[in-house]
């Protein structure tokens, strides 16, 4: 799907939210029909890397705007068999691994709730292993313009086929709950190589997470672990046979990316909100073999509510230990690994029903570039700034 389309539909929907559309209901309430949706612009200063908001995008903005990194459109449609059982099919469109807008099945599940305290998910769910994981596509629910880039961008599985448990119950003054999960994951990203793209479908997932939540504060505390399996396509097969020919090295490397490789992600979040005032914070640790390849990534945000108004800050980073590539016998200069640094500005404006406009400016220092950027000059010295604005809907 072309942009040009994309930005037709999606402006008929946010016109529809503007207009007080809402989520509607069918047959007695069984049918529910709701929608969300970003129309977005953004531009990065440099023309040294191109910018993208998760590994699953081609490429990005690189001295220029794009409409590309934010915007999405998504339909969820829901049908409610009695007061315990119902299933629910969600839709989104967004920019991809192959530089479109291709509608992705996301979600497809049946929920069984037998009560207040228990729900079983199974089919397509969402892959909810740290807080927001399960709402980043709907910019409308959350503060910034995307969530933190350095912390999200390369947890790019969304969802699994498979299911999940969830089981609540009252604990002193809050709340305790807790999900489990596993299932097998479905999703494609960029190699950062033109026309190269990874399968990770058969990659075997499998965690959970804790919750506390009393008063204004919920805390998490998650544990996934992760089977990788990658299935190259054909052009990244050949880019192997072409290195084994001309750089042995190099083609051992391209081997190790694909190699079937077990993961463990660690997650701590805190979160507060009351009144005028919104605090989150999270920190994780990606552990995989080889300490040079273990990532920590952690991030802060705070808002202030001055209603219709609400200005924040974030400070957000990873950190790899990482290896130059000459030590992996590579014969040119960098290094392995993601480690960078962010500084965001931003401000969000509810001015109307359903609908939000948002702006960010973030100053982003980059040590490793990793798969986070793409096409990146031999000369760039790791600093730009990218600024944003965003529509935010639902319906």
């Amino acid at each position: 799907m072309k942009f040009s389309r994309f930005c037709l539909s999606g402006l008929a929907l946010a016109l529809m939210a503007a207009g007080d559309a809402v989520a509607v209901d069918y047959l007695d309430g069984r049918l529910s029909v709701r929608g969300f949706g970003t129309l977005g612009t953004t531009y990065n200063a440099t023309g040294d890397a191109e910018f993208i908001r998760d590994i699953n995008q081609l490429d990005g903005p690189a001295n220029s705007w794009s409409h590309d990194v934010d915007s999405r459109v998504g339909l969820q449609l829901g049908w409610r068999f009695n007061d315990k059982l119902d299933a629910v099919v969600q839709g989104v469109s967004r920019y991809n691994h192959r530089g479109r807008y291709d509608p992705q099945l996301t979600w497809a599940f049946l929920r069984y709730a037998p009560d207040a305290g228990k729900q079983f998910r199974l089919g397509r769910v969402a892959l909810d292993m740290y807080m927001l994981a399960d709402s980043r596509d709907v910019g409308y629910s959350y503060l910034w313009v995307r969530p933190p880039v350095d912390y999200y961008g390369v947890r790019h599985i969304t969802h699994i086929d498979g299911g999940d448990i969830t089981l609540k119950r009252p604990l002193g003054p809050g709340l305790l709950w807790g999900k489990l999960y596993a299932g097998r994951a479905d999703e494609k990203i960029s190699a950062g190589i033109d026309g190269v793209v990874l399968d990770a479908e058969g990659t075997r997932v499998y965690g959970g997470h804790i919750n506390y939540q009393w008063d204004a504060w919920h805390l998490q505390l998650g544990s996934t672990e992760l089977q990788y399996e990658f299935d190259a396509s054909s052009e990244y097969m050949n880019s192997i046979r072409f290195a084994e020919f001309f750089d042995p090295a190099l083609a051992n490397v391209l081997k190790d990316i694909i190699e079937p490789v077990h993961m463990q992600m660690t997650s701590l979040g805190l979160a507060y909100d009351r009144g005028r005032f919104y605090v989150q914070a999270m920190a994780s640790h990606l552990n995989r073999p080889g300490d040079e390849f273990d990532v920590d990534s952690a991030f802060v945000t705070v808002g202030y509510r001055m209603e219709p108004f609400t200005p924040y800050v974030s400070l957000s980073g990873s950190r790899t230990e990482g290896v130059t590539y000459r030590e992996l016998g590579l014969n040119f200069d960098g290094e392995t690994g993601i480690t960078q640094q962010a500084l965001s500005f931003g401000a969000r404006y509810d001015f109307s029903r359903n609908l939000a406009l948002k702006t960010q400016l973030d100053f982003i220092n980059v040590d490793q570039a990793g798969f986070l950027w793409r096409n990146i000059q031999p000369d760039w010295d790791g600093r730009t700034q990218v600024l944003s604005i965003n529509l935010d809907f639902v319906f």
